[in-house]
C-alpha cells in the first residue's frame, strides 16, 4: 500500500493569481522569485503540470464545500509547498515526478474521505485513523494507531473500495468490520460476536483539518 514515504519526498503547492501576459504556470512568472518558481516558468512541461495541479487543487477544496475539509486540504497543500521548495528546488526532473503524483493524488476518486480521524484526546492518549490513497485502483488504505506514538503502533491495517452509502467493509481476523463515513467523520463498527470480542474498539472518529498522514509531522 501507498503510505506516507510516497508523499514526503516530494510536494507542491501552487496559488491561483490574475492572469497576465507573463502568466506561463498558475502564477505570474514575471514575479517569479524563488529558483522552484524560476524553474517552473522556464520548463513548459513542468509549467503545464502546475497549472493543472492549480485546477485539480481548487475542484479538491470543493468535495466538501463547508465542515473541516476545506481547512485541511489548505494546510495539507501548504506543507507540500514547502517539501516541494526544500527538497526539489530548481531540479526540473523532481518537479515533473512531483507534480504528476500531486495530480494523481488530488485526482484519485476517493480523495474526500482522505485524511486523520482522531478518537479520545490525542496526542496525549486515544486513537488515530489514517486514511490514505490505494494506488493504482480507486480504494483506500486504513491504519489504525495508538497515540501518542508517532511512529506508530499499529492495531488494524485494511484496503477497499468505500461504497456508494460511504462505507469500507473489511475482515479482521475473522471479524467483519465496517468504516463509516460521512463529512467529517468516521465510525469503526463490528458486530458484539465472540470472533470479534463483543465489539471491541467500535467507536468514532472526528477529521483533524490540522494533521496530514502524507506528510512529515
Amino acid at each position: 500500500m501507498v503510505r506516507v514515504a510516497y508523499w514526503v519526498g516530494v510536494a507542491a503547492l501552487v496559488w491561483l493569481a490574475a492572469p497576465t501576459a507573463t502568466r506561463a504556470a498558475s502564477f505570474d512568472c514575471a514575479r517569479a522569485g524563488t529558483p522552484t518558481e524560476k524553474a517552473i516558468c522556464k520548463d513548459a512541461a513542468v509549467s503545464k503540470l502546475d497549472d493543472q495541479v492549480a485546477a485539480a487543487f481548487k475542484t479538491a477544496q470543493g468535495l466538501w464545500p463547508a465542515g473541516n475539509w476545506p481547512v485541511f486540504i489548505r494546510n495539507e497543500q501548504r506543507e507540500w509547498l514547502k517539501d516541494r521548495n526544500g527538497i526539489c528546488k530548481a531540479d526540473v526532473a523532481c518537479l515533473k515526478q512531483d507534480y504528476e503524483r500531486r495530480l494523481t493524488f488530488l485526482t484519485h476518486p476517493s480523495l474526500k474521505w482522505m485524511g486523520r480521524y482522531v478518537a479520545g484526546n490525542c496526542p496525549k492518549d486515544g486513537v488515530y485513523l489514517d486514511v490514505t490513497p490505494s494506488y493504482p485502483d480507486a480504494g483506500i488504505g486504513v491504519e489504525l494507531y495508538l497515540c501518542p506514538d508517532p511512529k506508530g503502533n499499529m492495531l488494524l491495517q485494511a484496503e477497499g473500495d468505500v461504497d456508494a452509502s460511504g462505507k469500507l467493509r473489511f475482515d479482521d481476523a475473522g471479524c467483519p468490520r465496517v468504516l463509516t463515513f460521512t463529512q467529517d467523520a468516521a465510525t469503526l463498527s463490528a458486530p458484539k460476536t465472540e470472533v470479534c470480542e463483543r465489539g471491541a474498539d467500535s467507536r468514532a472518529f472526528r477529521r483533524d483539518p490540522a494533521k496530514s498522514p502524507y506528510l512529515g509531522e
